[in-house]
């Protein structure tokens, strides 16, 4: 072991310095940072929604949240001469005497049990014999008995020099020898899922991607990822035994475009499985990687339908994105997705700089793809905000060198009674408006998300053109702040209410507190109080199997408001929309005709 690692890691081992072994069993429920930056105390729980968004200004302290999950696993961790300003950088600017410890948890959960097999590769490693197995075996009958441990990587600092790092158990879990208790928590680390960071554009896709270590412009990273292509293939395939196939010894091309097409075929095949049903994709139809025998590098080129191929270069930021992403995520490392279990990607500002419906999208394709992986995104645009996951929504925020990271719901709380529950939204971001955007001088303001997502579905359905944009409120009586919002920008808008006693009353108050005419308001028909019952409950019932491909008898709000948040998202393909046009009647149709016509009045 050199000189370095001893400098920067307390309790190493052989064994830590290779690939990770992931298991596909373990899976992160939690994160905990304390210390890291100008981190005082952050914590994130995704163990019942793996899509999580931190919302906040630029230089808010979003990226830094990133940065200290990703140095939760050591596998991270940059090459060792690096290691020392990276260590380094981790204490808080400010507090130059620091002697406090950087710590970062993580609960870890697994769904096979854990046997004394599985820590002997490592404890080999670290020079243990067998005398340690009754410890070891204790340890292992009390994390089975949770079937969850957690983690803490401790990087400590002496009077604002950092030490070496090391990683123990809390809980009741710890083992009183400290080096084999590190050696044990770094071993499941090892075996952990992937943490993997992207930083918006700044990991785009190289037009050439050289093959020689020597050339100025030889990229590692992907070359590995290339390589991990080749891999995939077939486990016995590299980059450099295909370019054995070029030696001028024993030339075989033949067989060198044989497996070409074989590792195309791959990257083909993972694109359809997983990515062609992605809205950010559509301009995307094939892709390949092109040899230059004489240059030796890949090029990684993109047809449309039409079959017109394009260097990526030349594609939009937007499909480039994706297609890096895909490459990235699926063959970032040779054994990324082989046998691992769900990875954590880190997604920094995506594509914050496209259109604002190419944001949308990119929304929802995170929503999709949330089914095997945990995906913790930073964003300062409105438009990356997920209306349906609202309430795993974190607000980060920087004051006097200290960041906070509050979920939305605890944010809400905080604040005044009559306050909205979209209020970060102009807390956080200054929203100013902005016409180039969206028609803000022209608003409808509805009770709540439910609201918001029908209206959205029907204007969809109806073909009607998109000319007023939709604030929903918290509820009926919690709409004050939009109302006030709006008077402010001097916008035309109009107030969407149940007509049930909440919303009569709320209607009262609003044109008494604001000097409104009842002309602003709309109140849904008495024998149709709510915009649920705007519907038949046979076309719910048919739209809810369309949806979920579920049969139920009826649909309840609950149920309800998870339908047009999926609805939302499927009307956008030409296919589905026909589909959910021909489930509605003629009747439920006009109503809501009728009903978008005095909103836009």
């Amino acid at each position: 072991m050199s000189d370095l690692f001893k400098e920067w890691y307390r309790f190493w081992a052989p064994i830590f310095s290779g690939e990770k072994e992931t298991e596909n069993y373990f899976s992160y429920n939690s994160i905990e940072i304390k210390g890291f930056r100008g981190l005082s105390h952050v914590s994130l729980n995704f163990s019942k929604n793996d899509l999580v968004l931190l919302l906040g200004l630029n230089e808010s302290g979003k990226t830094s949240i990133l940065k200290a999950i990703e140095c939760f696993d050591f596998n991270n961790d940059p090459a060792q001469d690096q290691l020392k300003a990276f260590f380094t950088s981790i204490r808080n600017k400010q507090d130059i005497d620091c002697s406090s410890p950087t710590t970062i948890t993580a609960e870890i959960s697994f769904s096979e049990p854990l046997d004394f097999k599985f820590f002997q590769k490592a404890l080999r490693s670290a020079r243990y014999n067998r005398q340690i197995r009754s410890t070891v075996d204790a340890f292992i009958a009390r994390a089975n008995e949770r079937c969850s441990v957690r983690i803490t990587r401790v990087i400590p600092f002496n009077v604002g020099n950092a030490g070496a790092s090391y990683y123990k158990f809390e809980d009741h879990l710890p083992i009183e020898d400290q080096k084999l208790e590190s050696v044990m928590a770094q071993e499941i680390v090892r075996r952990s899922p992937y943490i993997l960071y992207f930083e918006d554009f700044q990991d785009a896709i190289p037009e050439k991607i050289f093959t020689n270590r020597r050339s100025d412009g030889f990229n590692p990273a992907w070359y590995e990822i290339i390589d991990g292509i080749f891999f995939n293939t077939n486990s016995n395939y590299s980059v450099k035994k295909y370019l054995g196939y070029y030696s001028n010894n024993n030339r075989r091309a033949d067989d060198a475009r044989t497996v070409l097409k074989q590792v195309n075929n791959t990257l083909q095949e993972t694109f359809t499985e997983k990515w062609r049903d992605l809205s950010g994709v559509k301009e995307i139809d094939h892709t390949e990687i092109v040899f230059q025998e004489n240059k030796k590098y890949f090029e990684i080129k993109i047809s449309e339908k039409d079959g017109t191929t394009y260097s990526v270069h030349e594609r939009s930021k937007g499909a480039v994105w994706y297609l890096a992403f895909l490459m990235k995520t699926e063959f970032r490392r040779k054994k990324l997705r082989e046998g691992s279990g769900k990875p954590i990607y880190l997604i920094d500002e995506p594509a914050s700089n496209l259109h604002s419906t190419a944001q949308s999208n990119m929304v929802a394709d995170f929503e999709k793809l949330v089914e095997d992986t945990t995906v913790i995104y930073t964003t300062h645009s409105r438009y990356l905000i997920s209306e349906s996951n609202v309430k795993n929504t974190h607000v980060v925020s920087r004051k006097d060198g200290c960041i906070s990271c509050v979920k939305w719901g605890e944010y809400i709380k905080g604040k005044a009674p009559n306050v909205s529950y979209y209020q970060p939204l102009h807390d956080c971001l200054q929203i100013v408006p902005n016409n180039l955007d969206i028609p803000w001088d022209r608003a409808i303001i509805t009770e709540g998300p439910s609201d918001s997502a029908t209206l959205g579905v029907m204007q969809a359905v109806l073909g009607e053109e998109n000319t007023h944009v939709i604030y929903p409120g918290g509820s009926a009586s919690n709409l004050s702040t939009l109302i006030s919002l709006s008077l402010g920008w001097s916008a035309s808008f109009k107030i969407l209410l149940d007509s049930d006693s909440a919303g009569k009353k709320a209607k009262k108050r609003y044109m008494q507190e604001f000097s409104l005419p009842a002309s602003q308001f709309v109140m849904h028909a008495a024998q149709r109080p709510e915009i649920e019952r705007v519907f038949d409950k046979t076309e719910l019932v048919k739209l809810y199997e369309l949806a979920f491909e579920e049969k139920v008898k009826t649909v309840d709000k609950k149920q309800y408001l998870a339908l047009m948040r999926k609805l939302i998202t499927l009307v956008r393909t030409e296919k589905v929309k026909q589909q959910v046009v021909s489930a509605i009647s003629t009747d439920t149709k006009k109503r809501f005709a009728a009903l978008f016509q005095e909103l836009k009045q």
